[in-house]
């Protein structure tokens, strides 16, 4: 079975932080070339941690993506301008070769981490939406609501928390026969799509089994 998240795309932004590393990679050539004429007097070293802040900034901004095409441009650019021969890709000293694999290192790293922090901070806004939706559908049970009150605060709860399209819910003299999502969070299905962050519903649905005092009143179809 797979557990029951959120369904996220996480690669729907993936155009925008190519775009994101595109930019701080042209970025990243320009501030090379432009350094060119204080080669000398500026060093390959200082000049590798001013393409390493370059590479920093793409990867905080555009994550894991962006990251890597900057740091991949930076390598390529410190090692064409900053390492002999100049104006050639080819590298002789092994500290220089150390320097181009570390800059690549430092963007993919970085990229990993902005992704970790984007993923925390989406579960922890996931958490908090849903922790306020069960509060509003406890206090209208509490109150005494009617089922025609609670419903359509226990449908948006759903929705919004799982991000599906729609939740309906079955009578059990007329429910479909559908995956169901188990106590624990888990659905027994074969085909399993792994969306980044967690396991996508499946397109057909899944069936929430609805009970009341041990017996079954039908089922909420996600």
């Amino acid at each position: 079975g797979c557990k029951v998240y959120p369904c996220r795309d996480m690669d729907g932004n993936t155009g925008e932080r190519i775009g994101v590393g595109a930019g701080f990679a042209g970025v990243a050539i320009l501030v090379a070339a432009m350094m060119v004429p204080l080669r000398d007097r500026v060093g390959s070293a200082n000049m590798a941690l001013v393409l390493v802040l370059v590479v920093i900034g793409a990867a905080a901004t555009g994550g894991r993506v962006a990251g890597a095409i900057t740091a991949i441009t930076a390598s390529l650019s410190f090692n064409f301008f900053y390492t002999k021969p100049y104006m050639d890709l080819r590298i002789h000293a092994m500290r220089d070769v150390l320097t181009v694999v570390l800059i690549l290192a430092v963007g993919l790293a970085v990229g990993e981490l902005g992704v970790a922090r984007s993923r925390q901070s989406a579960t922890r806004r996931s958490h908090l939406a849903s922790m306020r939706s069960l509060e509003q559908v406890g206090a209208l049970v509490s109150g005494g609501a009617k089922a025609d009150e609670v419903w359509p605060a226990t449908r948006e709860a759903l929705v919004t928390t799982l991000r599906v399209r729609g939740a309906t819910f079955e009578p059990l003299a007329s429910q479909t026969t559908l995956p169901e999502i188990e106590r624990d969070g888990r659905i027994d299905v074969p085909d399993k799509r792994y969306r980044g962050d967690g396991f996508a519903l499946p397109d057909g649905g899944v069936a929430l089994p609805v009970e009341a005092a041990g017996t079954r009143l039908g089922q909420i179809v996600l």
